[in-house]
């Protein structure tokens, strides 16, 4: 059974085309941080995480999954990230003075874990599961409060939490699948279901 919007081929274009839009967004928001523009950089941070909602969204809507788009929407999700670490970096230095460590810790952890996928497979992993998910939705969640009501640590400390485990999960299943699978929301327990039924 197809898709509700598989039979709309002319809108096949619009899920990649969202995302290459915030990769657009990436240049705006280093100048606004840049230009000391928070509240400018906060609307076009927000309008930027909307695109990535709609985007994977649509695309499973119209049936257009495909290992191209989930590429995209891996590097468009990086560069959001890095470009939200550079606006907190100028516009909130108190978070990187009282709590910069655990920053540094998560980057530093993402950062092997994208060599290590790199290695493994020429190319990012492209997991996208659900605990990966959470943990960029918790870091999102912690940088639009942060922009809207100030610092608070204690949502800083639950996305980097979070974002470990999302890291390790990504280092189990590189170990465990030898071929480049991207787009497992089950994650490990994907393939625990996986191995039982083949059991």
């Amino acid at each position: 059974m197809k898709p509700d919007g598989a039979h709309l081929p002319q809108l096949a274009w619009l899920p990649n085309g969202i995302s290459l839009l915030r990769v657009l967004c990436i240049p705006m928001l280093l100048y606004l941080a840049f230009a000391g523009r928070g509240a400018a950089f906060a609307t076009v941070y927000v309008l930027a995480l909307g695109s990535d909602l709609a985007d994977g969204w649509l695309a499973r809507r119209l049936g257009v999954v495909s290992p191209a788009g989930a590429l995209l929407d891996s590097v468009a999700d990086i560069l959001l990230t890095l470009a939200v670490l550079w606006g907190i970096w100028l516009l909130h230095p108190e978070v990187y003075l009282a709590d910069g460590w655990v920053i540094y810790v998560v980057v530093g952890a993402w950062l092997l874990a994208h060599c290590a996928s790199l290695w493994r497979y020429g190319r990012l992993a492209s997991f996208h599961t659900w605990l990966i998910r959470i943990g960029i939705a918790a870091f999102h969640l912690f940088a639009v409060a942060l922009f809207i009501f100030g610092y608070q640590p204690w949502l800083l400390y639950l996305a980097g939490i979070l974002s470990l485990l999302g890291v390790v999960e990504h280092f189990v299943l590189l170990a465990a699948l030898p071929h480049w699978t991207p787009d497992i929301p089950g994650g490990i327990f994907h393939l625990f279901r996986q191995r039982k039924r083949l059991s």
